[in-house]
């Protein structure tokens, strides 16, 4: 028997440059196809984030808006009703009707 090294790391590295192209190729391919799921999966919860927070922006600034039309709605009756000499009745004023 003789004790000479074989260059294993060699070997293996010219059968599969040599023989097993295809099976180098599909192996290269399922790693980027595995990159880029991690990638966009990264990228869509980001978005996903983003959105939340601008759906509660949006939320926000209509509940503002509809504040904003009270306010204006009530300022114009309460102008109404200075114009046409109204006064708020008292509660002296009040007459309670019982049946």
């Amino acid at each position: 028997m003789s004790n000479d090294r074989y260059p294993l790391r060699q070997i293996i590295l010219d059968d599969l440059t040599s023989h097993n192209k295809v099976a180098l190729l599909l192996l290269l391919l399922v790693i980027a196809s595995a990159i880029a799921t991690v990638w966009v999966t990264h990228k869509t919860r980001i978005f996903t984030a983003e959105q939340s927070k601008l759906i509660q922006a949006n939320h926000k600034l209509q509940n503002q808006f509809y504040h904003l039309r009270l306010e204006e709605t009530s300022s114009k009756k309460d102008e109404d009703v200075y114009k046409l000499g109204l006064q708020e009745i008292k509660k002296e004023q009040e007459i309670i009707l019982v049946r």
